[in-house]
């Protein structure tokens, strides 16, 4: 049961940074100066949901070797 919640987390946290990758590649491709703000926010989600699946990953490694 907590698998298949973490497995569900670990999901919806790479849908997301690849929804912020696609974004990123639609403004690169219609470059704005407007957009430097939107690509720092962009920037700093992936760099969220990256460190949030390390940890969740390392908490399961960690839960299933104890």
């Amino acid at each position: 049961m907590v698998d298949e919640s973490l497995d569900t987390t670990i999901k919806e946290a790479f849908s997301e940074i690849y929804r912020d990758l696609d974004k990123l590649v639609f403004i690169a491709n219609n470059s704005n100066i407007f957009n430097q703000f939107e690509v720092s926010r962009i920037e700093k989600g992936i760099k969220q949901n990256v460190k949030a699946i390390e940890y969740l990953l390392v908490s399961k490694n960690m839960s299933t070797t104890r």
